[in-house]
């Protein structure tokens, strides 16, 4: 019987064994397995970040990224990824480091039946969950958690900011903005002044913010880890949800009051318009 490196059975894809599986899009392995993923999800979509269900997968028959020939833990049933567009493959500190401290918890009350990709001592995968340890093992820890004998949820509201990321250029030539939620002319001008002040905007400042402003955007979200698609200036549900997950780590979105959804809404422009204050020294 083909096995994966963690020792479990691969499975299928019509495998009566797998189910769907709500916080994901695709489905997982049926049984103790499937109990303790739910509950690191629900603790995850609490103490972490919202689990947006079009960005998270589970079961693929398919082998480890970049390692073929080597089952990849996703064919076992017990493999998940979450939020994936902004936790890229090989990325790092895609997480704040209190979000870290509260994977790190989770994983802990969960006894060792889960280990995290972020804490690979090669390449990183910080979407990525599996679960390790054996079958009686994760017996134990879903007994537990039937039980109710597994830490608490923590509520929601998670504030911390991350390690900031210095920047050698600042802009200093536009006017406070209005945090009003509305994307006019004077935020336009006030991102093409700092993408132009960090050297990924060479056109004219015209506070039209089109094709050159959003491909700046992109460019710039990657090289701080948050986005991981086409540099194609089309500002589209991942750059949005990159530059909501910028803002999150900034202090500037909270979970407590707002999804990474992708939306370019009010609420992100608000959050967005701050950031750009901040930026201009107000």
């Amino acid at each position: 019987m083909a096995v994966s490196r963690l020792g479990w059975d691969l499975l299928e894809p019509s495998s009566s064994r797998l189910v769907s599986f709500k916080w994901i899009t695709g489905k997982v392995r049926k049984g103790d397995g499937e109990v303790i993923l739910d509950y690191l999800c629900q603790r995850f979509n609490s103490e972490v970040e919202p689990i947006v269900k079009a960005w998270s997968w589970g079961y693929a028959k398919r082998d480890v990224r970049e390692a073929a020939g080597i089952p990849s833990e996703h064919q076992t049933g017990w493999a998940i990824d979450l939020n994936a567009p902004i936790h890229g493959l090989g990325l790092v500190d895609t997480f704040s480091r209190s979000d870290e401290s509260a994977i790190h918890r989770i994983l802990k009350d969960l006894g060792g039946a889960v280990r995290w990709g972020g804490d690979y001592a090669g390449r990183k995968d910080e979407m990525h969950f599996e679960l390790q340890g054996g079958l009686a093992n994760l017996k134990r820890v879903a007994d537990e958690i039937r039980a109710g004998q597994v830490g608490e949820v923590k509520p929601t509201g998670n504030t911390s900011k991350p390690k900031p990321k210095p920047s050698s250029k600042r802009p200093t030539d536009y006017a406070n903005l209005a945090t009003d939620g509305v994307f006019g002319d004077k935020s336009q001008r006030a991102v093409q002044i700092l993408m132009s002040q960090l050297g990924l905007y060479e056109r004219a400042i015209d506070g039209d913010a089109g094709r050159y402003t959003w491909e700046a955007v992109q460019t710039w979200l990657n090289g701080l880890g948050y986005y991981q698609r086409a540099i194609d200036g089309k500002p589209g549900r991942y750059t949005i949800a990159a530059l909501q997950q910028f803002l999150r780590k900034k202090g500037l979105y909270p979970a407590s009051k707002w999804r990474v959804d992708g939306d370019f809404g009010p609420a992100t422009v608000e959050a967005f318009q701050r950031y750009l204050n901040t930026q201009n020294g107000q």
